[in-house]
């Protein structure tokens, strides 16, 4: 197939997605001084204190309704009757002769799934099929020490069809054949549908969205469209469903209402962002436990983290509180996630990151309350799994850096 996308130019893309928050989420910084100046611009403290109050008031009223949908969808992600509810779109349904899209998958998971994810929406409305190339992905790179990879391109196993059923036209496909040896194909870059505000399907914005491949049943906004689609597009294969699901059981996700937090730190350093500490994670949790453990239950929190080393710290901190983590199942502890390092991991450690990782989204999604940070995707993959429940249940710590002023949730 060769190569559709210069190494340069996938630099270029990712260093722009590491800043994107700059470009597309915070006002110009002297618009942000002239907001503090004019004190038009709400403190830190002053936002998690009023997020933190909506959050009190909504369980107040609508406890009972979150814990049962939120119960609805866990049972549902892991039923096995998935496919069923949420068949795959229908990857094949261009028409004979139309251009093929190619969507590249790149950065970490949760990345390269948005913009696989808004790539299939455009390419579905452009009329076209599309295929997904991993040929720049660092996880689909191999450990040069494994001598039984095979290192032919066109048979290799890829990322998304190892751990992920189906996503877009298979490279053998007939259509995709025809289409790359005719040069009917157009290789999609990311600022398409990411700066394009229509084509983001960002909050506020309702969508009538039609095509031959798949469809929204109502017109709706467009987080809902997204998280609907998310349903239908991503699928774990089997044995990484079965193996997630019953992590989950016996954490009793299912059955127990408990708060998330996501703690990401690894190679966000090298991006300058600054890390929340555990004391902060402690203050925006404390005030919400009578509200979510309404019968005066032991606070529950599990925690989902790439350095394993905050979860001694939580303990200490909290001795009276449950923390619940996958850093306790593992072999190895994490001690902070760099991309860079994936392709010198071997079999036996790529499938325990990814398959932590799984376990992690999930119980992320199905928390009653999220608590987490802005600065990784991990955040904007956990709330589009989320079910229709009002965002003043997912607090952002860094939602008023300079990064990131306006709300992350609106611009998602």
């Amino acid at each position: 197939m060769g190569r559709l996308f210069s190494t340069a130019l996938v630099i270029v893309a990712t260093l722009a997605v590491v800043n994107y928050y700059n470009n597309n989420n915070s006002l110009p910084q002297d618009q942000n001084r002239r907001a503090l100046r004019l004190g038009t611009l709400e403190s830190k403290g002053d936002v998690l204190r009023r997020r933190r109050r909506e959050t009190q008031e909504l369980l107040q009223t609508q406890n009972e309704t979150i814990t049962k949908t939120l119960s609805v969808t866990a049972h549902s992600y892991c039923d096995g009757n998935d496919l069923v509810e949420y068949p795959l779109p229908k990857y094949d349904a261009c028409p004979p002769n139309s251009t093929l899209n190619i969507i590249p998958f790149f950065g970490g998971m949760t990345n390269a799934m948005k913009f696989v994810l808004l790539g299939a929406l455009m390419s579905f409305q452009e009329d076209r099929c599309f295929i997904v190339s991993e040929e720049q992905s660092h996880l689909s790179k191999a450990n040069p020490n494994d001598e039984n990879e095979n290192n032919d391109e066109s048979i290799k196993e890829t990322f998304t069809s190892h751990y992920f059923e189906g996503i877009g036209l298979p490279h053998d496909h007939p259509f995709v054949v025809e289409a790359l040896k005719e040069g009917r194909y157009r290789e999609r870059i990311w600022k398409e549908y990411w700066e394009n505000r229509v084509l983001r399907r960002v909050e506020g914005a309702n969508y009538n969205y039609r095509t031959s491949f798949w469809s929204h049943p109502d017109t709706v906004d467009g987080v809902s469209l997204k998280r609907r689609f998310l349903r239908h597009l991503w699928h774990l294969r089997p044995q990484y469903r079965e193996t997630t699901c019953q992590a989950l059981k016996e954490k009793d996700i299912f059955d127990t209402d408990y708060i998330g937090l996501s703690i990401r730190r690894g190679d966000k350093t090298k991006e300058h962002f600054k890390f929340p500490s555990m004391d902060e994670y402690i203050q925006a949790a404390e005030p919400l436990i009578p509200s979510v453990f309404t019968q005066g239950q032991t606070p529950k929190l599990f925690v989902a983290t790439d350095d394993c080393s905050v979860i001694s710290i939580l303990r200490s901190a909290r001795p009276n509180w449950i923390f619940v983590s996958q850093c306790d199942q593992l072999a190895q502890q994490q001690m902070g996630y760099d991309i860079n390092e994936i392709p010198t991991l071997d079999e036996t450690q790529k499938e325990e990151h990814f398959r932590k990782f799984f376990i992690e989204l999930y119980a992320l999604a199905l928390s009653k309350v999220y608590i987490g940070v802005g600065y990784t995707n991990v955040a904007w993959f956990a709330y589009m799994m989320k079910p229709n429940v009002d965002k003043s249940t997912f607090i952002l710590l860094d939602s008023t850096s300079q990064r990131l002023m306006a709300d992350p949730l609106s611009q998602w």
